[in-house]
């Protein structure tokens, strides 16, 4: 990567900078970038506005970042408020502050201990949810384990995944979330759904238990149900072959 001949960009007071490729880039101040970043590490400790895309190995916010074009990054960390107004592609990445997405977000695991915005699209691999999350598009993943652990609100507009899994906190030494999580439509091959609110459920292998609201189930393989749940109508799907 020639990365002796990259130069590193470091802010401390307030100041604004051209973009370009980096080694590294540190930022503890203020600081307004007039252009594209390429990096192989960005660590933000202060805020940072980027006017076009931001590109980088590591990127980590602890403070407030908004990139007013793409953010891809292999490896990353939101512990701060990240405003994107481009795709973000992500390949690992946990959220402990919170991130808006203005548009769609792809990437492969995905760990949520904060709270996602994302006002397009979202494809996952695996998706590790204990925070809250809003999508208003569709959730695209292949295993989704959301546990309702904070008591704010929790909507996905459509979920399609390999496997689906939405259940409750039951805390101890404190009140469980009273706040059901939402969908308009969920889909999947195995759907167990706790404290949940839906217009449509469907599944080869569908559980409903304790707390949810569902219109209606349609399912094709088992269908569960445990605790105090409603069910508007439920519906066998049967396989035919012609």
């Amino acid at each position: 990567m020639n990365q002796e001949h990259k130069q590193n960009l470091k802010v401390m007071g307030e100041t604004q900078s051209s973009g370009g490729v980096f080694d590294k880039v540190s930022i503890m101040g203020e600081c307004t970038i007039n252009g594209s970043v390429e990096a192989n590490s960005c660590k933000v400790m202060g805020e940072c506005m980027v006017s076009g895309d931001l590109s980088s190995d590591y990127f980590r916010n602890m403070g407030e970042v908004t990139i007013g074009g793409r953010l891809a990054a292999a490896e990353s960390r939101f512990m701060g408020e990240t405003r994107v107004k481009g795709d973000c592609a992500l390949k690992q990445a946990s959220i402990y502050g919170e991130l808006f997405a203005e548009r769609n977000l792809t990437g492969e695991d995905l760990t949520i201990r904060g709270m996602l915005h994302a006002a397009g699209d979202v494809s996952l691999e695996t998706l590790d949810m204990r925070g809250g999350i809003n999508v208003d598009g569709m959730l695209n993943c292949d295993d989704i384990d959301i546990t309702l652990k904070i008591n704010t609100d929790n909507y996905v507009n459509e979920i399609g995944a390999g496997r689906v899994s939405v259940k409750r906190k039951h805390a101890i030494f404190s009140a469980a979330p009273t706040k059901r999580f939402r969908a308009e439509t969920i889909e999947g091959d195995h759907v167990s759904l706790e404290f949940t609110e839906a217009k449509i459920v469907r599944g080869v292998d569908v559980e409903i238990a304790d707390g949810c609201a569902i219109d209606r189930v349609e399912y094709s393989g088992s269908y569960k149900t445990s605790g105090h749940f409603d069910v508007g109508k439920v519906v066998r799907l049967d396989n035919q072959t012609n």
